[in-house]
């Protein structure tokens, strides 16, 4: 497989990008595992670029290690959340059939066979057939792959429901909020300034006929 090289470099990247997080948050290979629903095996393996994690095992890691999931997907950083507690081993398997069915769809919209699609990505047909199905978890690296293929974006997979999910979006939230200009941030914390922020949003829903009755009518209590 002509791609296999690459794939091979960014599962080993991503494995020396995971110890590193553990490393740094003092947990061991058998905390890590228990917190994302794994075996300490499977762990290492995707510490040592054996094996791709999964992204509903990633997902978790970056939540339980509150580390910003963008860390590993884009290299970003973001300021973090705090969480709440659930079953790992319940939430990767729901969210891994999640992300198999939307990468079902995603392929048939774009009309391609498994076999197209596996061709494609460099992947056996049986493999992207067991990951639509969520019966078998889909290495980051991989995913990253058939979404590049499909002309997709890999953030279409992420969680943005649930624990995790709303995690993650605040995440992003406070993220947007940090690259705001000083003054702006200020303006948006105070709360007596909530009432501004409502009204600004309910401007920004009205059509453009509303909009320019509304400087009109402005504009004569002016005169």
């Amino acid at each position: 497989m002509k791609d296999q090289p690459t794939l091979t470099l960014r599962t080993k990247m991503l494995g020396a990008m995971l110890r590193e997080a553990r490393l740094k948050a003092n947990k061991s290979l058998k905390e890590v595992a228990t917190l994302i629903g794994a075996t300490s095996g499977a762990v290492s393996s995707y510490e040592h670029g054996r094996k791709g994690i999964s992204l509903p095992e990633l997902e978790l890691f970056a939540y339980h290690l509150d580390i910003p999931l963008e860390h590993f997907t884009t290299g970003s950083t973001i300021h973090t959340i705090p969480k709440t507690e659930f079953d790992p081993t319940i939430m990767v398997s729901l969210r891994q059939r999640m992300v198999g069915a939307l990468l079902r769809k995603h392929r048939k919209e774009a009309e391609m066979s498994i076999r197209a699609l596996a061709d494609a990505a460099g992947l056996p047909s049986k493999r992207l057939s067991a990951y639509e199905r969520g019966e078998r978890p889909i290495p980051l690296p991989e995913l990253e792959r058939l979404v590049t293929v499909l002309g997709q974006s890999l953030k279409d997979y992420i969680d943005r429901e649930g624990p995790v999910g709303e995690w993650i979006s605040n995440n992003q939230a406070f993220a947007n909020l940090l690259q705001l200009p000083p003054e702006l941030r200020d303006f948006l914390s105070t709360p007596e300034n909530q009432s501004y922020l409502r009204a600004a949003k309910h401007i920004s829903e009205l059509s453009v006929e509303k909009l320019r009755a509304l400087a009109e009518g402005l504009l004569d209590l002016t005169l």
